[in-house]
């Protein structure tokens, strides 16, 4: 018998699947086994899919939750991150009115192909939603590009209308600090096939003007440090040399495109990220 038990949210070794009023289901990228969490990351059910569903509707009059509905703005973190970096753009997506799921994904276990399909899977068992957006930071946007390149095949994108996205810091062109990280093998053992995939230009598919379908607008959010007192400023020249700088996020398939300086780990603790990236979903441009 297992007891309910505080989780850590999933992290690195679990990936998201469903997604309710902050509860979700999460499936093990290894063992394929599935967990209800409710919205404190509290382990309520283990089983398949179709147990944990149904153990969930279980508890919406226990708990009265209320129902869903209107714009869902779905949020992919980068590699080796969590969902929990989204945390100050989810609070002011909700001030705004909009519903919010942030996803975990295992970004250090998988390729970026398998957490498309898993992101395939959440979206098409997205319920009383009939619109989202997108907001991505690194890989994530990678992900959301394979994601909308895919065709309209399946099920989600003929019951959902997409909005916009605003990618953060995408490595379109290639991440110049992960291609020196691949090179080493404990650093392709720590962060996963996806380290791999990063140092690499994504628009390298056989076509130089990649097809996104459906069309959508799609904008772009390029960081930089200040090297004087921003994050990068202890490290040796040659290493700022390698990190990421606006260019490598240039791509002319972006409706708008955007370069805020940021000085922390986290992007999306800047305000102007943060208000730039919900301006563009309401107006389709950053200012």
């Amino acid at each position: 018998m297992k007891f309910d038990f505080f989780t850590c949210g999933g992290g690195q070794f679990w990936e998201d699947v469903f997604f309710y009023q902050k509860w979700r289901i999460q499936r093990h990228y290894k063992t394929q086994e599935f967990r209800l969490l409710d919205p404190w990351d509290i382990r309520r059910y283990e089983g398949s899919f179709g147990e944990c569903r149904q153990a969930f509707v279980s508890y919406i009059d226990m708990y009265q939750l209320s129902r869903q509905k209107g714009h869902m703005i779905v949020m992919l973190h980068g590699l080796g991150e969590t969902k929990n970096m989204f945390k100050p753009l989810w609070r002011e997506a909700l001030k705004h009115g909009y519903l919010a799921a942030a996803i975990n994904y295992p970004s250090t276990r998988k390729s970026s192909d398998a957490h498309m399909q898993q992101i395939n899977f959440f979206l098409n068992h997205l319920e009383d939603v009939n619109e989202v957006s997108f907001v991505t930071n690194g890989m994530g946007g990678v992900i959301l590009k394979k994601l909308l390149e895919q065709g309209d095949k399946e099920e989600w994108k003929k019951k959902l209308k997409i909005n916009r996205a605003v990618m953060v810091a995408p490595p379109i062109n290639g991440s110049p600090f992960a291609a020196k990280l691949a090179r080493f093998f404990v650093f392709r053992k720590i962060f996963g096939p996806m380290l791999k995939e990063a140092g690499a230009p994504t628009t390298a598919t056989g076509r130089k003007t990649p097809f996104i379908n459906p069309r959508i607008d799609i904008g772009i959010i390029a960081t930089h440090d200040r090297d004087e007192w921003g994050a990068l400023c202890f490290l040796p020249r040659f290493v700022k040399n390698w990190c990421n700088k606006p260019e490598d996020s240039a791509w002319s398939k972006a409706k708008d495109t955007v370069v805020i300086r940021n000085n922390g780990a986290n992007p999306f603790k800047n305000k102007r990220i943060v208000n730039a990236s919900l301006n563009f979903i309401k107006k389709g441009k950053f200012k």
